[in-house]
């Protein structure tokens, strides 16, 4: 962070002495748009919060090659995916502050909250005259903004856990250096916001703007992050507040059948509740724009569409750097299942075997893996399974807690190719008495239903990991890297050793 605002106030000072030195040059306009003339009206309001959109794009965009991809971040630590190739996030042994791909990711999602945090400090001041002709937009733009910026600081928490919390906008060097933050307070910050972007956000967009965050999105999310919370916190009132953030989304609905949330034809569909908006770039898409830099000098768009050339190793050059479904995963399903066959190509040996986003999915011009098919971030099926974990973690009906569950395999069931349901997955039965038990199929159908997502599993692994009840330094992920090993300290991230240096009130993460 520190470097970029160097940049900035180097820039500055280079143009004032540029200018001072030609009289000729005194009184001429600036070219483009400056900060004071920016932020007047609801059309520029709107596109600074769409700015903040655009940032996300940065952690889907191929971007030249795979090691300049940052998915790797959230999906390879998990027991569902390993690689031929050698990720320090998937063997742990190697993670140091010097990984390109965790300094890429933490550059991104501060560039991210740094966007966010400017487009709320211009609210405050300019908007009551910004939006003269739209007000109720000043809400859905303070809401879209307080949205994202807690997306990231959730991000954040669950990957370095001890990130830095910055909460406005940076303009002051003597505020640049922020501390770590200190146990759940990133997401803390994360729950107070979404607890007001809930009151901001509109119910849904018209349909040009489709893809918007409403307020489905800020609940489920804010109920996400209290169970979350509440797991390493041991907080009861945490889940009975998610059950509440939970119980108040309206509308949305499970897919008739579970590959709809993965299909291109399907995106923005009544069970997504917040997803990246993936597409094609204006010409061609150019995945290797920006190379391993990272910032945003590749323009202000870059690649907008989202690569899955992980999974089907495109382009081919990428080698054995391929993800590929453990054994763990595989065995999880019932071979009836209809997600198994859906979700895995099951052929005896095959290591390109990862179908989730690839099987009805939509190239970008250009190809190279590059795929138009939205990213499901937030979906109403993780939604619920939380919400059994939360009544469950609270002392809550097991009943209740099992019927929400039955309702994701009952999904599962219906989505088999033909006519007919499938016999599996069965229903659970809806007369266990165990609450250790019920939690076990929770996150057991978690698994199963959110397999190769959004990090969902490695963050699942990661808090039950630190709140005790399982202890993954005995735990076998089905790696096929020998030289896996796994510490206490593994479950924060290291940050980037240069944000070390440069900041002197930042402390590296334990063991790092």
């Amino acid at each position: 962070m520190k470097r970029n605002i160097f940049a900035i106030f180097i820039a500055m000072l280079l143009t004032q002495v540029i200018i001072s030195c030609s009289e000729s040059t005194i009184n001429l306009d600036p070219i483009g748009d400056t900060e004071v003339g920016f932020f007047q009206n609801e059309k520029q309001m709107q596109q600074a919060v769409f700015g903040i959109y655009q940032k996300v794009s940065f952690f889907y965009a191929f971007r030249g090659g795979q090691n300049n991809n940052v998915f790797p971040v959230v999906l390879l630590p998990s027991d569902d995916l390993t690689t031929p190739g050698s990720y320090a996030t998937e063997n742990f042994s190697a993670l140091n502050g010097s990984n390109g791909q965790l300094s890429l990711y933490y550059q991104f999602a501060y560039q991210l909250i740094a966007r966010a945090n400017t487009v709320l400090q211009k609210i405050e001041e300019n908007g009551s005259t910004a939006y003269k002709l739209k007000p109720e937009e000043r809400a859905y733009h303070k809401g879209e903004a307080l949205f994202l910026r807690s997306y990231m600081n959730f991000c954040l928490w669950n990957v370095y856990g001890t990130a830095p919390l910055i909460s406005e906008r940076i303009t002051d060097l003597d505020k640049a250096y922020a501390p770590n933050s200190t146990g759940t307070q990133l997401l803390d910050q994360a729950i107070a916001d979404l607890d007001e972007a809930a009151t901001l956000l509109p119910e849904s967009w018209p349909a040009e703007f489709k893809g918007r965050v409403t307020r489905n999105a800020a609940l489920g999310l804010r109920g996400k992050c209290l169970v979350f919370r509440g797991t390493v916190a041991k907080n009861n009132a945490d889940f009975g507040a998610a059950i509440a953030a939970f119980n108040a989304i309206k509308g949305a609905s499970l897919t008739a059948k579970y590959s709809r949330n993965f299909d291109v034809a399907f995106n923005n569909n009544e069970e997504s509740l917040f997803e990246y908006q993936a597409n094609n770039s204006v010409t061609n898409a150019n995945p290797f724009v920006g190379g391993a830099g990272g910032n945003d000098a590749f323009g202000v768009i870059g690649e907008i569409g989202a690569w899955v050339g992980m999974f089907s190793q495109d382009p081919n050059w990428i080698g054995n750097s391929h993800y590929t479904a453990t054994p763990q995963i595989k065995n999880a399903y019932n071979e009836a299942d209809p997600r198994r066959a859906y979700n895995i190509n099951m052929e005896e040996g095959k290591l390109i075997n990862v179908m989730k986003y690839v099987r009805n999915t939509a190239y970008a011009r250009g190809g190279n893996g590059v795929s138009i098919n939205n990213p499901r971030i937030l979906r109403l099926a993780d939604v619920l399974l939380l919400k059994a974990e939360a009544i469950v973690r609270s002392g809550g009906n097991l009943r209740e807690a099992i019927a929400l569950v039955n309702s994701i395999r009952e999904r599962a069931r219906n989505s088999a190719e033909g006519e007919s349901p499938a016999t599996e997955p069965a229903d659970l039965n809806d007369s266990e008495t165990n609450a250790a038990t019920v939690l076990e199929w929770i996150f057991n159908e978690r698994r199963l239903e959110l397999a190769f997502e959004e990090g969902h599993r490695w963050w699942d692994l990661r808090r039950r990991h630190i709140a005790g009840e399982i202890d993954l330094k005995t735990y076998d992920f089905g790696s096929l890297d020998k030289g896996f090993k796994f510490t206490d300290d593994n479950v924060n991230f290291p940050l980037p050793s240069r944000e070390i240096t440069d900041n002197p009130n930042l402390n590296q993460n334990s063991g790092y």
